[in-house]
């Protein structure tokens, strides 16, 4: 899945998801990418782990986020839109704009479901913690840690759509993380977070 905008979450069940840093806005699709340089690993680690202190620092963001899940299955997408905030690990809110009033938040103990466009007058509470099928926690599963987390590989310079500078870091979980690679596209300099694909 691509991330069109800043950042998209959605729970385990679904498994989807893009992100941004505070302040950073709407990335665009990547329009080219190169080879990563030699000794890049340990280059987009550090970048990785920069990243990580600023999320950690700032004590929270907000990024809107749009996503497409698709069901091979059945061969159709479901594409949706919204906003997306975290206040530290394991406290986060989905707010869907498409479909419109769809929400879930994590209060840190539980997370709440509530997807009136699916299962009107439902609302599902299900645990939170890494053995939990609760939904994806971006601070504490990309920003805590992750030299620890993950196997990281540079994936090269690339350049967003609009002409924005990127380095790709390519993401394997060590431990199972209800998916098997990701993939963070990061500010050269800053180090902001500009996109992020599950």
């Amino acid at each position: 899945m691509r991330a069109l905008a800043a950042l998209a979450v959605v729970p385990a069940c679904l498994i989807a998801a893009p992100l941004a840093a505070q302040g950073a806005r709407a990335a665009a699709p990547v329009a080219s990418q190169s080879a990563a340089p030699r000794g890049g690993d340990s280059e987009a680690r550090a970048l990785l782990d920069r990243a990580a202190a600023q999320v950690q620092r700032s004590g929270g963001f907000r990024a809107p986020f749009t996503q497409r899940i698709g069901n091979p299955i059945l061969g159709s997408t479901v594409a949706s839109a919204g906003t997306y905030s975290q206040r530290g690990p394991g406290v986060f809110s989905v707010d869907f704009t498409q479909p419109a009033g769809d929400r879930i938040v994590s209060d840190g103990t539980a997370l709440w479901i509530y997807v009136p466009s699916a299962t009107p007058g439902q609302v599902l509470r299900l645990p939170v913690g890494s053995a939990a099928p609760g939904g994806v926690d971006l601070v504490g599963q990309f920003f805590t840690r992750p030299s620890e987390r993950f196997t990281i590989t540079d994936g090269g310079a690339a350049t967003l759509d609009g002409g924005e500078p990127a380095r790709r870091v390519q993401l394997v979980p060590k431990q199972p993380m209800g998916f098997t690679r990701a993939t963070v596209w990061l500010d050269p300099k800053g180090a902001q977070l500009r996109q992020l694909e599950v």
